[in-house]
């Protein structure tokens, strides 16, 4: 059964050019990864700096292997560095998915 993740985070606007090149970078990776089947960035209608990712992954072994890649460390480097608000991360089971 597949795994999702879907992150709710919010950019500090001084660092949202910052933020848009890494996440970029990081969804185009992702997507490349064996396992990982989907990654989408998504923005917020009524706040400009509020994303979420929604992220599908075959199993906890590909999620595993997603932290061990340097675009995954850019997005952990980029909070660290104090560009991120807030950031919730959810985890699901896949039901009906397409």
């Amino acid at each position: 059964m597949p795994i999702c993740i879907v992150v709710e985070a919010e950019i500090k606007e001084d660092r949202m050019d910052e933020f848009l090149d890494m996440i970029e970078k990081n969804a185009l990776g992702s997507r490349a990864e064996p396992g990982c089947t989907r990654f989408d960035v998504l923005q917020a209608a009524d706040a400009s700096n509020k994303f979420f990712f929604y992220e599908v992954y075959d199993n906890a072994d590909d999620i595993a292997n997603h932290k061990e890649q340097n675009h995954y460390k850019a997005w952990v480097a980029f909070k660290e560095s104090g560009g991120v608000i807030s950031s919730v991360s959810k985890k699901a089971s896949g039901k009906f998915m397409t």
